[in-house]
């Protein structure tokens, strides 16, 4: 695995320092750390509004007679539109950058959230929650992208920290947002969110570095001069995304890892929003346990998304990403032979909280070509949630639980096989006169 280009350092190499510690460092030699700040909290803040419906869902389909089909579509509302907003949205951030982009859409995502609030029929409020999901849709992706241009030597660390910033948002839509769900009212906590969503926006637009146009490095020059113009080079050189986006023929960035992220963010997030639930439940444990048990797994994502920017940092995007896969895989196998559930979920979701460094290692390889890239790779993972939260439910009717565990983690492997083998070819073709 480590041998070949997939899972090499790539621009998060080198020795800097992670997480955290990254943002604290760059912010006492100058301002950096601070001006990107928002870009993690606006992943945070995407998985507030992504969990609110299932925090909320009870007083709000009281309110408003809602049936079950009527809540589902709702939530449906918001995935369908992060999932259709990617690919156009990832060649905006390409030519405008992540500054131009990813705020403006949060202030989409602020809006969302009011019409939502403000709501008395279906209509609105599945038009509201869509805008949320659109609002929100390059929020990880934008991120990465901002790490790339102005911090390259430290994305991998900053990546690994935006996603256990998320993971705290994720928290937040739990407890937090039921008691101000109880005291506002369903309508009051959407507000605000909404007001939230505003604030990060203006707050976004006004500290955050400019963004270089498309072909300029960071400070300005043209793609001959600087990192950015170096990066460029050498990824002409390999026959890339370079040589058209759209093309996945000619694009083994794009197809090599959006194998690895169908296999593994789509299984990560499967069994994380699912599986490990329905599990628990089968086993006989109570309700409070079960919450237990994945407040277990989730706090052990947080930890993984810190570490996996620690590793990013000494090892580089690449490798930190095989590592996070094989603890993830180690998780479903101690799982499937029976190993005791908190260490199996700990497992699980130390190595699931890597998943940041799919689109970074992307991002990495992708040079100038990076926004889109990593928009077809979001696409592939999730739809990789849908198709493996699906068959793994068919697995398990068949053949149980266990055998259904080993088959996901036997996945895994192939997919960093076949990656590492569709970027060999994807380089090799690229070589030739």
């Amino acid at each position: 695995m480590a041998g070949d280009l997939a899972f090499r350092p790539g621009l998060g190499g080198g020795p800097p320092p992670s997480g955290l510690l990254a943002f604290l460092a760059a912010g006492a030699v100058g301002r950096l750390g601070a001006r990107l700040l928002p870009y993690a909290l606006g992943y945070a803040l995407s998985y507030l509004l992504r969990s609110a419906n299932a925090v909320l869902a009870d007083p709000l389909a009281r309110d408003l007679g809602l049936s079950p089909a009527a809540l589902g579509g709702l939530t449906a509302s918001f995935y369908l539109a992060f999932a259709l907003g990617q690919l156009p949205l990832g060649g905006l951030l390409d030519r405008y950058g992540p500054r131009r982009v990813l705020f403006p859409l949060l202030l989409v995502a602020g809006l969302g959230s009011l019409l939502f609030a403000l709501g008395r029929g279906f209509t609105l409020l599945l038009v509201g929650r869509g805008l949320m999901g659109a609002g929100v849709a390059l929020a990880l992706v934008g991120a990465i992208r901002a790490y790339q241009l102005h911090s390259p030597q430290r994305m991998g660390a900053l990546s690994g920290f935006t996603v256990a910033l998320g993971g705290l948002g994720g928290l937040l839509a739990t407890s937090p947002l039921a008691y101000a769900g109880e005291n506002l009212g369903w309508r009051g906590a959407f507000l605000l969110l909404a007001l939230l969503a505003m604030a990060l926006a203006l707050l976004g637009l006004g500290v955050a570095p400019r963004d270089p146009l498309a072909g300029e490095d960071r400070l300005g020059r043209g793609p001959r001069g600087g990192p950015a113009g170096m990066a460029s080079r050498a990824f002409q050189g390999k026959g890339s995304l370079r040589r058209g986006a759209g093309s996945w023929r000619g694009n083994g960035v794009v197809a090599a890892m959006g194998l690895v992220a169908f296999a593994y963010i789509g299984g990560f997030f499967a069994v994380q929003s699912l599986w490990a639930g329905a599990y628990a439940y089968e086993m006989g444990l109570e309700g409070s346990w079960v919450g237990r048990w994945l407040l277990v797994l989730n706090a052990a994502s947080i930890g993984g998304g810190v570490l996996a920017g620690v590793l990013a940092g000494l090892l580089g995007t690449g490798r930190s990403l095989g590592m996070g896969v094989a603890l993830f895989s180690l998780g479903l196998v101690l799982w499937a032979l029976g190993a005791p559930l908190p260490l199996a979920y700990a497992l699980v979701g130390l190595g699931g909280g890597f998943n940041a460094m799919v689109l970074a290692q992307t991002a990495s390889l992708a040079a100038d070509s990076a926004g889109r890239a990593m928009a077809l790779v979001n696409v592939t993972g999730v739809s990789g949630i849908f198709a493996i939260q699906t068959s793994f439910g068919l697995a398990v009717e068949r053949v149980g639980y266990p055998v259904a565990l080993l088959g996901l983690a036997l996945f895994q492997g192939l997919a960093l096989v076949g990656a590492m083998r569709i970027h060999r070819e994807a380089l090799g073709r690229g070589s030739r006169p």
